[in-house]
């Protein structure tokens, strides 16, 4: 059993900046319906899955932001070009017969990291196509993350297993969310600990296996690997560090479905579905 689980918002948002504007003329835009779906047709032919899930997050908030009121704060909200199409593709997908998976209080990532979960309980294969290397997090034996990326303006997919994200990151996918607590992530609001970026983060945590190991030699003087001024930030920012730790871990206990072939392909309503494709004037789809 191979599931192909889509992060719906990443790849429509990366085929809205991607393309050119399209309309019909009735003024609806379309370009990011027509660019996700060329993505998703190319890789599932690719991928050859069982069954497909397609997870959106919801404009509602999730307990991060519950927690912390900053959370996301500095995003802009969905330009309305876009939020026009959202409807539009989640109605195009179910007519195509694919799950469209929301859940209120959690993000499209815990969904995806949900259903990554369950794969592996179920000795199943999970294949993540995203492009928020967020995701990089939950790879493992059972779960390879399809990171749509742009080289040279085009697009274009990497294939990311455990040995590609240790090549490319220096540790192992889990270890990720430990980077991510001390050097923070500006894009998210995830504060980690000020004066420490990527790369000490990084040689901190190859060197310690994680934030709770750099805080138990946080003391040791003698070990010259911490420098002497992250040590005082490390010291002031530790509760910051945790807090960034659980904001930045993909949860996977979503309260969605997750029973064995739960997201095979349904039959849909093809008619429709190329009936609404016409109303978008979406000729070539």
């Amino acid at each position: 059993m191979k599931l192909l689980a889509i992060d719906g918002n990443s790849i429509l948002n990366r085929a809205f900046y991607g393309i050119r504007p399209l309309s019909n003329t009735q003024g609806i835009f379309t370009h990011a319906i027509f660019g996700f779906m060329n993505i998703f047709l190319k890789n599932r032919d690719e991928v050859q899955p069982d069954a497909i899930a397609v997870a959106f997050d919801l404009r509602k908030p999730t307990f991060r932001h519950k927690a912390v009121a900053s959370y996301k704060a500095n995003r802009k909200g969905m330009p309305e070009e876009l939020a026009m199409q959202l409807p539009y593709m989640k109605q195009l997908l179910t007519l195509l017969g694919i799950r469209v998976v929301t859940c209120e209080g959690y993000e499209a990532d815990d969904i995806l990291g949900t259903l990554a979960a369950a794969c592996k309980a179920q000795d199943a294969d999970c294949v993540i196509l995203t492009g928020d290397r967020d995701s990089l997090q939950l790879v493992s034996d059972t779960t390879t993350v399809l990171l749509a990326t742009t080289a040279m303006g085009r697009s274009k997919t990497a294939v990311m297993d455990v040995d590609a994200v240790k090549e490319k990151y220096g540790v192992s996918p889990r270890q990720l969310i430990d980077v991510k607590s001390l050097m923070g992530d500006t894009s998210d609001n995830i504060p980690g600990v000020k004066g420490i970026g990527e790369k000490s983060a990084i040689t901190l945590i190859q060197k310690y296996g994680s934030l709770a190991g750099v805080y138990a030699h946080l003391d040791d003087t003698a070990d010259k690997t911490i420098k002497p001024k992250q040590r005082e930030h490390l010291a002031e920012d530790r509760a910051m560090a945790e807090l960034s730790y659980t904001l930045g871990t993909i949860r996977t206990d979503a309260p969605i479905d997750t029973a064995e072939g739960a997201y095979v392909v349904g039959e849909g309503n093809k008619a429709e579905a190329v009936r609404l494709m016409q109303e978008l004037e979406l000729h070539s789809l």
